[in-house]
C-alpha cells in the first residue's frame, strides 16, 4: 500500500528549493540556466533552459512534482532531473 504524504508551506518551500538547488549544481556545465519560482499558493516552479532551446517545467506541489520536458531535452539531463527530484 502507498501513502500519500502531504508538505504545504514552509517545508515544501524548503524540499523545493533543496531540488532546486541539487538540480543547479548537477547541470552547471550542461545547461543554459535553471531557475526557481516559488509561489505563495504552494505551487513552485523549477525551469531548466538547456542548450537545444527546450524548456523543462517542473511542477512542484503539496502531493508531488510533475515533469513536463522540453522537446529536445538529452536523456543524460532527464536521468540526473529525475534521480534528484526522486531524492536519489
Amino acid at each position: 500500500m502507498t501513502e500519500t504524504v502531504t508538505i504545504t508551506g514552509k517545508d515544501l518551500k524548503q524540499l523545493v528549493e533543496m531540488r532546486f538547488w541539487g538540480i543547479k549544481n548537477a547541470l552547471k556545465k550542461l545547461v543554459k540556466s535553471v531557475e526557481l519560482e516559488l509561489n505563495e499558493n504552494d505551487k513552485h516552479l523549477i525551469q531548466i533552459y538547456d542548450h537545444t532551446a527546450s524548456l523543462t517545467t517542473i511542477t512542484c506541489h503539496e502531493k508531488g512534482y510533475n515533469i513536463h520536458w522540453g522537446s529536445g531535452t538529452p536523456a543524460q539531463i532527464k536521468t540526473i532531473v529525475n534521480d534528484i527530484m526522486d531524492g536519489e
